[in-house]
């Protein structure tokens, strides 16, 4: 039906053609097909309009070759590979709460292709978190002084959900297990969800899962700090990828991060950040490393009036 008026033809003749009659669409797709292999730029805009994501074979194929000091192990095969997204853990906010309408910005961080045979921990090694990297402790007094330790060589625990399971870092004796406390307050009222399971993630691979392509699952450390986990695709492992398991989980190159500047100069990437200094009008307070001792400290580091300072880890230096 089209304006009003009813247009539609017999089924015969929308989906009959004469016998010898060349299949135009085929001839159409091998003209593209070779238009993208001559124009670069015409294949991105193709390839960024599709349902699919073309992953850079450059990224995934053959890079072992470049580093020697990798250890070789051969895939037994078949195999398989999973695309796993690691989103940014979102800020905790009561805004959802007083306007249920409005969603967080879910933001991918980082994405690895992982192999069917390897272990959860694998991919929990290759994660790389700003919470990790954190160096705790006010550094106002020493601000020379090296860091002796970052949070995550503190906190080692932490926790993979997928599909009712638990499955935890248990590697080091000093791990504790997040998802006891979750498991006893489930079982300890009537809150609709549940029953829940634990397993080690150092003796569960990928290939043991129950997962959903799509569905939202996810990775815990360091206390709070919670990442949306998605496996996004899953395809057979071809001789198109690297052949060495050691070189697995692939990080797969996202697009740059943006950088924290210096509120001082907003050149430099800021290294520092200062608490309850009176000098500046914003707390807390971005300083790169030039302007933080400039600013704070006298020809003799010296501390000028009372702050705390804290070490700063940049998300667009470790990703």
């Amino acid at each position: 039906m089209l304006f009003g008026r009813d247009l539609r033809l017999p089924a015969d003749l929308l989906f009959s053609r004469p016998p010898d009659a060349p299949l135009a669409p085929e001839e159409l797709q091998k003209v593209d097909v070779q238009k993208r292999q001559d124009d670069l730029g015409y294949a991105t805009v193709v390839y960024s309009f599709s349902k699919f994501y073309n992953y850079p074979l450059h990224k995934i194929a053959g890079f072992d070759k470049e580093n020697p000091d990798l250890p070789y192990e051969q895939i037994q095969e078949p195999e398989v590979l999973l695309c796993v997204q690691i989103f940014r853990p979102e800020q905790k906010s009561t805004v959802y709460e007083s306007h249920p309408s409005r969603l967080p910005n879910f933001h991918i961080d980082q994405e690895f292709m992982v192999l069917g045979c390897q272990y959860l921990t694998e991919l929990r090694d290759k994660i790389e978190c700003v919470s990790d990297k954190a160096i705790p402790g006010d550094y106002s007094e020493c601000p020379k002084h090296a860091p002796e330790v970052t949070c995550k060589e503190l906190y080692r625990s932490g926790f993979f959900y997928f599909n009712g399971v638990f499955y935890n870092d248990m590697r080091h004796p000093d791990c504790r297990d997040y998802s006891e406390t979750i498991i006893s307050w489930a079982e300890s009222g009537n809150h609709g969800i549940g029953p829940f399971r634990k397993a080690f993630m150092e003796r569960t691979k990928f290939i043991d899962l129950e997962i959903q392509l799509g569905y939202p699952y996810v990775y815990v450390h360091q206390g709070n700090c919670e990442h949306l986990v998605v496996f996004s695709d899953l395809q057979y492992y071809t001789h198109h990828h690297s052949s060495n398991r050691h070189a697995y989980p692939v990080h797969v190159t996202l697009r740059p991060k943006k950088r924290v500047l210096c509120m001082i100069c907003h050149i430099h990437t800021a290294e520092w950040i200062v608490f309850d200094n009176k000098r500046v009008a914003e707390n807390p307070t971005y300083f790169c490393k030039q302007c933080f001792f400039a600013f704070n400290y006298d020809e003799n580091d010296q501390a000028i009036g009372s702050f705390r300072a804290y070490h700063h880890v940049d998300r667009s230096n470790i990703l």
